[in-house]
């Protein structure tokens, strides 16, 4: 699954680059505030957010002044808090993002993302202990946010990122339990390569 995903990635890349007008890429961090939801027979809850780290790739594709396509591959730090409990999950994400250009500086980006669960932690004073038979091994979320970018390479971007599959790995679910993953995403990117 893991070989077929990155073959997958590099075909995707390679073709966004080939027919793209302008063709641009970096490395970009940040910070995520990860969070989940869950419903059990009608009754939805939260618990608090997560810190969590994120970084990767990305390749920005414009087809037209103004209209492009911005696919990523993040290792992202996702799950939960509870009180001292704490859920931390890892993701490798790829967000295909259709890029609109308001100006040189500022940015529009929305689309969907999926993810393949990495591993999954519950974490107390006492330890941890492996959660990742807990979780399903895909995630698909839509994610959309805006982007700054400045002269000197460097650009900011802020995104919402809302799971829209349920990760639940239960057998037995009699209360019909569902987990959706989101969070809020803070990054900063620098351009290798590109105008």
């Amino acid at each position: 699954m893991k070989k077929f995903t990155t073959v997958l990635c590099i075909m995707f890349f390679a073709s966004v680059g080939a027919f793209a007008q302008g063709v641009s890429g970096g490395i970009k961090a940040g910070l995520n505030l990860a969070n989940q939801t869950y419903s059990s027979s009608g009754y939805t809850t939260s618990p608090s957010f997560l810190p969590a780290l994120h970084g990767g790739v990305y390749l920005t594709a414009m087809f037209s002044e103004h209209l492009g396509l911005q696919p990523e591959i993040l290792y992202s730090g996702q799950g939960a808090k509870s009180g001292d409990l704490k859920l931390k999950m890892a993701y490798i994400n790829v967000p295909v993002l259709v890029r609109y250009n308001v100006n040189s500086l500022l940015s529009f980006h929305a689309g969907p993302q999926f993810g393949v669960l990495a591993s999954a932690k519950d974490k107390d004073s006492s330890g941890s202990t492996d959660a990742k038979d807990q979780f399903k091994s895909t995630d698909v979320s839509v994610a959309a946010g805006i982007g700054i970018d400045l002269p000197m390479k460097l650009n900011f971007s802020f995104r919402f990122v809302k799971g829209l599959s349920d990760i639940a790995n239960i057998d037995d679910n009699t209360y019909n339990v569902k987990a959706k993953n989101y969070a809020l995403q803070f990054s900063v990117g620098y351009k290798l390569f590109g105008k």
